[in-house]
C-alpha cells in the first residue's frame, strides 16, 4: 500500500509538470479556427470536446455559432460539423457521422465529420405562437389560456413561452412552462407536417432551481389523439432526448398535443422542444 502510494505521488507529481505543456496553445486555437473558416458552409455545425473547452472554441469561432444553432435541440439536423478536439477527445454530436477531413493544430485535432441532414419538416419552436394552449382543472374543464407578445398566460399563474434555458450547465432554446399542481396544461399544434420521426427534447431550467425542489414533471406526447409515450423531467434527468416513430405518418398532416403535469411545483420551471423530421 505503501509502495502504491508513492507511486501515485510519483505519477501526480510527472503530470503536473508535464500537462501543461500538451494544453493547446493561443497560436494553436488561432490556427484551428482558421482551419475551419476556411472550409466552412453556412449550415455548418461546430463544435469542441472535451465540452469544457467549448468557451475557448467560442472565443475563435463564435460568430459562426450563433444561439439558434448554440442553443440547439440536438444535431440531427446538420449535415456537416467541425471539431476541435484535444486529448483524444469525441463530441457527442458527430455521433454516426462519417470522418471526412483531419488535420492537426499543435495540441488541438480539427476534424469535418459527414452525415445525411435531418430533414425538418415542422420546428415546435419556431411555430411557437401557433399553438393552442390550455389547462385542463382538476374538474376535467379545459379553460383555454391568453396570448400577449411573448407567451400564454394560464389559469393559475402556468405560462407557455419561448426561453433560453439552462440544463446540465448548457443553454438550450426551449419552450418554457411553469407547470401548476392539480392542473394539466395542454399545448396543442393543428395541421403538423409530420415526418419519419417526432423527435422530442425536455428538461429542467437553472442549477439553481433544480437545488430547491424536488417534484417531478410529466410530459405526455400524443399524435391524433394517440399516446406515443411519456416522458420525465427531475433534477437529475438533465436533458431528456427521445424519438417517437411517425412512418406510418410521413407526408401527411396531423394534430400534436404535449400534456404537462408536476407533482410538487415548487422550482419547477420545465423547458421542452420538439421537431417533426425525416433522418
Amino acid at each position: 500500500m505503501a509502495v502504491a502510494v508513492v507511486l501515485l505521488a510519483l505519477v501526480e507529481a510527472v503530470n503536473a509538470f508535464v500537462a501543461p505543456s500538451r494544453a493547446p496553445t493561443d497560436e494553436d486555437w488561432a490556427a484551428a479556427a482558421a482551419k475551419v473558416r476556411a472550409g466552412f458552409r453556412p449550415g455548418d455545425l461546430i463544435v469542441a470536446a472535451p465540452a469544457w473547452s467549448d468557451p475557448l472554441m467560442r472565443l475563435h469561432l463564435g460568430d459562426l455559432v450563433p444561439m439558434p444553432v448554440a442553443g440547439r435541440m440536438d444535431s440531427a439536423r446538420y449535415g456537416r460539423v467541425w471539431e476541435i478536439s484535444q486529448r483524444g477527445a469525441r463530441a457527442a454530436d458527430t455521433t454516426g457521422a462519417s470522418l471526412a477531413e483531419f488535420t492537426r493544430q499543435g495540441g488541438l485535432t480539427v476534424r469535418r465529420w459527414e452525415r445525411p441532414a435531418a430533414k425538418v419538416t415542422f420546428d415546435l419552436l419556431a411555430e411557437w405562437h401557433k399553438a393552442e394552449v390550455s389547462v385542463v382543472t382538476p374538474d376535467q374543464a379545459e379553460v383555454p389560456c391568453g396570448f400577449t407578445q411573448d407567451r400564454f398566460q394560464c389559469l393559475g399563474g402556468a405560462s407557455f413561452r419561448p426561453e433560453l434555458i439552462e440544463v446540465d450547465s448548457t443553454l438550450r432554446n426551449g419552450l418554457a412552462v411553469d407547470p401548476v399542481e392539480r392542473s394539466t396544461l395542454v399545448v396543442a399544434f393543428s395541421d403538423i407536417a409530420f415526418g419519419r420521426e417526432l423527435a422530442v427534447a425536455s428538461g429542467l431550467h437553472s442549477v439553481w432551481l433544480r437545488k430547491l425542489g424536488d417534484g417531478k414533471v410529466r410530459l405526455r406526447v400524443l399524435v391524433d389523439g394517440r399516446e406515443l409515450g411519456l416522458m420525465e423531467a427531475t433534477s437529475q434527468s438533465g436533458w431528456g432526448l427521445r424519438s417517437f416513430d411517425t412512418a406510418a405518418l410521413a407526408g401527411k398532416t396531423g394534430k400534436v398535443r404535449f400534456e404537462i403535469t408536476v407533482d410538487k411545483a415548487n422550482a419547477r420551471h420545465f423547458g421542452f422542444a420538439a421537431e417533426a423530421r425525416s433522418p
